[in-house]
Formats: C-alpha cells, sequence, structure tokens
C-alpha cells in the first residue's frame, strides 16, 4: 500500500486538494473536493522486453545503450517532482512536501547535473506552485490557493527575476480539480489532468485549444487511447507534439508508469496514435511521474521517481552511442633513459622529522610511478629518478594528508637535494576555483594559499585526495570536510553555499571509491574568514577564502 499524495502526484497539493491512496491492484480513492465516485482501475501486468542499458557485450543494440540515473545537483531531502527545461543554460525545479510546493531556478551544468538556487518564486496569496510549462510568451503553472483549491495560473513579469512576477488564474470555467498543465510548442494547444465530470474515471487527461481571440476553448477529453479508469496525469508535451504522461491504468509494472503517445492536431480536434510504454529500467514498480525532454525523449528524458526510500527524487535517461573499439596499441621501444638520484627531507605539520612518510616520484606523461621510499628517522629520502622528464613528487602518511610538487631534473644533474622540505599537513585545504555563487563545475584548475591559479586540475587534485583516504583506510575513522566561503553575501547563504560546494567534494570523491560513510560534510560559510594580509585586494581575499578544508579522524 503506497500514498501518493503531492500535487497529485503533484496532485495531492500544489496541484491541487487530493489524497491518493494506491491499493495492490491500483485501485485509487479520491478524498477532498468533493471526494469523486471510486473508479473500477483494474492495471494489467507489462510485459516486454527492458531498454538496453549494458556496457558490455553481448548487446542487444550494438550501437547505442540507454544509462539511467539521478541527476546530480537536484535532488535534496525534500521532495523534487518534476524539472522543465527553460534552454540550454536554465531549468525550473519543483521541489518541496507532498503537502506544499515551490518553483526555483536551477543551472544546467550537463544533461545528468544541476546547480539548484536555493530561492524560490514568490506565492503571492497561494500556499503552492507545482508543474511549469511555457510556450509561444505564455507561462503557467499548478497552483493551490489558501482555501487548498487547485488552479492553473497564468505567470506574467519577468521569469529570470523571480521577485517580479504576478499570478493570476487562467479561465477554463471548470469547477473540478483541473491542475498539471502543459502548453505545446506554439503555445497553442493545452493538455491538463482534470476529474470533471465526463471522463473514464479518477484523473483523465483533457485539451483545450486557444481560439483567434486568445480565450481558451471547453475541455475535452483527449480519449480511451490515454485515460482509463485509473489516474492519468503530469502530462507534458514535447517540440514534435508527442504527449508523454503517468499512469496507474494500462499496462504497468506497478504504481504509476511513464506512457508516450503521438498526437496529431486537426483543427480543434486531436487524435492519439499508438500508446508507447517506455520500459523499465525508465519505469519500475514503484511511481514515475512528470516526464519532460527538451528534445525527443528517445534521447533524453527526466522525470521523478520515488524508486529509493520512497522519497522523489529526479531522474534522467540518456541513449548514448556506445563507443568505437580503439585501434591496436603500437608497442614502441623506449630508449634507456638517464637517472639522477635526488634528495629531500619531509617534516610533519609541527616542523618535527616525519619518520616513515610514504615518499613516490610518478611520471605525469606516462603516468606511472617510477620511484618510492620512505622517510628514515629524520625525516631524509633519496630516490632514483629520471631525468628530462615531468614529474611529480608526493609525500604522504596515514596521520595527515600529503605535500605535492612537480619537478623536472635536467639531462646533466646526476645529484639534487631539494631545497625546501616538504610538510604534510594534519587539515588539507582544497581550493577548488568556483566561479562567483557556484558550486558544481570548477574552473579546470585549483588555487594556490596565495589564491593564485595553480597548473594543477581540480580532477587530479581529488584523485590524488581519494588516493591518500584509500590509502590509509584502515586507520581513518572518517574525513569530516568544511565548506568556507568568503563574506560576499548574507550569512545564511554563505552557509547554503559552502555546504553544496562540500557536498560537491563529498560525490566526487564517492566517484573514486571513497565509502560514502567515511564522509562527514558541514559548512561554516563566512564565519571563519582567513586573517586579511595587509594590502591584499578583495578579489584575491575572496579567492583565499573560497576551499574546502578535510581533516581525519584516527581509530
Amino acid at each position: 500500500m503506497r500514498f501518493l499524495a503531492f500535487t497529485l502526484a503533484l496532485g495531492f497539493a500544489a496541484m491541487g486538494c487530493r489524497e491518493v491512496l494506491l491499493r495492490e491492484l491500483p485501485t485509487v480513492r479520491l478524498s477532498e473536493c468533493p471526494p469523486p465516485p471510486t473508479p473500477e482501475c483494474q492495471a494489467r501486468p507489462w510485459h516486454g522486453e527492458p531498454l538496453d542499458t549494458t556496457t558490455v557485450p553481448p548487446h542487444r543494440d550494438e550501437r547505442f545503450y540507454w544509462r539511467v540515473r539521478p541527476v546530480r545537483g537536484g535532488n535534496t531531502d525534500a521532495e523534487e517532482y518534476a524539472v522543465w527545461l527553460a534552454d540550454s543554460r536554465s531549468a525550473l525545479i519543483t521541489r518541496g512536501s507532498r503537502s506544499a510546493q515551490s518553483l526555483s531556478w536551477a543551472r544546467r551544468i550537463a544533461t545528468d547535473s544541476l546547480d539548484c538556487s536555493p530561492v524560490a518564486f514568490p506565492l503571492g496569496h497561494y500556499r503552492s506552485l507545482g508543474s511549469f510549462t511555457s510556450a509561444g510568451g505564455l507561462a503557467l503553472a499548478s497552483a493551490l490557493d489558501t482555501n487548498r483549491r487547485a488552479e492553473i495560473v497564468r505567470i506574467s513579469g519577468n521569469l529570470a527575476e523571480p521577485v517580479s512576477i504576478e499570478l493570476q488564474p487562467l479561465l477554463l470555467r471548470t469547477d473540478s480539480w483541473t491542475s498539471h498543465p502543459t502548453l505545446s510548442a506554439d503555445g497553442q494547444l493545452l493538455v491538463v489532468a482534470s476529474d470533471r465530470p465526463g471522463g473514464y474515471g479518477g484523473l483523465d487527461l483533457w485539451y483545450s485549444v486557444q481560439r483567434s481571440n486568445g480565450q481558451w476553448d471547453t475541455l475535452r477529453n483527449l480519449g480511451p487511447e490515454v485515460n482509463t479508469p485509473c489516474d492519468e496525469l503530469s502530462p507534458f508535451l514535447t517540440r514534435d507534439g508527442t504527449l508523454l504522461f503517468s499512469s496507474s491504468g494500462h499496462e504497468t509494472l506497478g504504481g504509476y508508469d511513464l506512457f508516450a503517445a503521438r498526437l496529431v492536431r486537426r483543427g480543434e480536434s486531436v487524435t492519439v496514435g499508438t500508446l508507447e510504454h517506455l520500459r523499465p529500467p525508465i519505469n519500475t514498480e514503484a511511481d514515475e511521474i512528470f516526464p519532460s525532454t527538451p528534445g525527443e525523449w528517445e534521447s533524453l528524458l527526466y522525470w521523478s521517481s520515488d524508486r529509493r526510500e520512497q522519497n522523489f527524487d529526479l531522474y534522467v535517461a540518456e541513449k548514448l552511442e556506445r563507443p568505437k573499439a580503439p585501434p591496436p596499441a603500437i608497442t614502441e621501444v623506449e630508449p634507456q633513459t638517464p637517472t639522477a638520484r635526488l634528495r629531500g627531507r619531509v617534516r610533519t605539520a609541527d616542523r618535527l622529522p616525519a619518520v616513515g612518510a610514504d615518499v613516490s616520484v610518478r611520471d605525469l606523461e606516462r603516468r606511472r610511478t617510477v620511484a618510492q621510499t620512505q622517510s628514515d628517522s629524520t625525516g631524509a629520502f633519496e630516490l632514483s629518478v629520471p631525468t628530462e622528464r615531468e614529474l611529480e613528487l608526493v609525500a604522504e602518511s596515514g596521520s595527515g594528508f600529503y605535500d605535492a610538487r612537480r619537478i623536472r631534473l635536467r639531462r646533466s644533474d646526476t645529484l639534487v637535494t631539494l631545497p625546501d622540505e616538504l610538510t604534510i599537513p594534519l587539515v588539507l585545504t582544497l581550493r577548488i576555483n568556483f566561479p562567483h555563487d557556484q558550486a558544481r563545475v570548477p574552473y579546470d584548475f585549483v588555487l594556490d594559499s596565495n589564491g593564485i591559479q595553480t597548473n594543477r586540475r581540480w580532477t587530479e587534485e581529488l584523485d590524488r585526495v581519494a588516493a591518500n583516504i584509500l590509502r590509509y583506510r584502515d586507520r581513518i575513522k572518517r574525513i569530516v570536510l568544511v565548506g568556507h566561503t568568503d563574506p560576499n553575501g548574507s550569512d545564511q547563504y554563505n552557509l547554503q553555499l559552502g555546504q553544496r560546494r562540500v557536498e560537491f567534494v563529498i560525490e566526487e570523491l564517492i566517484k573514486r571509491g571513497v565509502p560514502k560513510e567515511l564522509l562527514e560534510g558541514i559548512s561554516a560559510g563566512e564565519r571563519q574568514l582567513l586573517p586579511r594580509r595587509p594590502g591584499e585586494p578583495s578579489d584575491q581575499y575572496y579567492r583565499r577564502n573560497r576551499r574546502v578544508e578535510l581533516s581525519k579522524v584516527l581509530h
């Protein structure tokens, strides 16, 4: 038994005053505003072949495969119900609880990644805003007024500046529960979910065509090709006129599944083409709702599902071309490389000799370790390394982190002693260089302790952090990550920004094999600013403060 009670599937609040109860055979009981007759809902089990998601042979599709994953940066502990892609750079997210939702902007980082703003659209005199659609200069959203009545509202004003927008009811001449609007690409066709009389039971999908005077025609039912005695909801019209929607009827894997059908408009009438089940792993035994796509769903699809812990999150499915097999490798005989002896010394953060520190040298061009040793009782070490190569020298330990530097020895060198000692810090400071106010897509290169850009990529830096943690995993109880920001902005906003940057680092470390349970992230925001140096420019001072600090708690 599962409760689906947001605005039906956002109808449950931001789309209306409904509660939907699903039983084993998904009979739907709708209560409030007012309760309609119980529909005779008998979904049939779906049988078919799932989408090909295999990445290793044998493949059913030799050219393409599907990749399905949660949307990175788009999901929180709250419920994420829908995403509407405004353009190649921005999107709108519906987020909240099952009793109230709100809209907020997000920046598109990649097809599977968003950087979400914490600022929600103002609600005006409404208590909730839900699904969103826009086309032909018209922007609509689902809304719930203070009396818990569902409406479709027209949004006017500059959407890029939500504080300036106004909400007004869209006149559709209906007293029934009507919500979940979606517009065709030209803005002339509107499809909604409604329990108005004359349907097939439960929520049905209805359409209206805009007249030449700008008024909307009477709602018409899309017919039995789409609607069933069960619920049909969360419609979405693609650019080519395909209708995507969610239904607990037809043939399903359980709960609400996603479907597609081509709509053909002739004047004021609409005909429905063949219905298509979107198949697993897009559909599951859980609930899938609010499908959307910026183009064709057969290539890229977004939706929401409660498949994990019955919490609605955003997901994305991409159809990708399989990589072609690389040509046979050509093995070349490498000439004998001259070497030189490299000496140095390692210290702890307290300036004491680092005894038994692990010291290694990596050939950056050939991507392999060429020498390794441990420091002695005085912290000293000696290695034989190749000359005329770009090398990376790293000293690390289990109690601290690491110190790394790049070196290149001349062919004529036979013995080189490093003038500066390597120091292993107890607290590692990462200055991943994010654009102002951002937390998802860094600039390529990290900053040094002076806030100056280095030649080290942030991906390489996180590779090194993960390698250090994994190397000494048995000695580490947990890693504490603290996010810091510059003082620009309010205290609350900077706490949120610092947390988002910490979460980014945690996500990247998990990708590199660090166990999630080992990582603990908190934000200090602007509350632990570094001392400002005499005459230091503001932009440099701000860059130094944007950092994530890591420390180890040992067993």
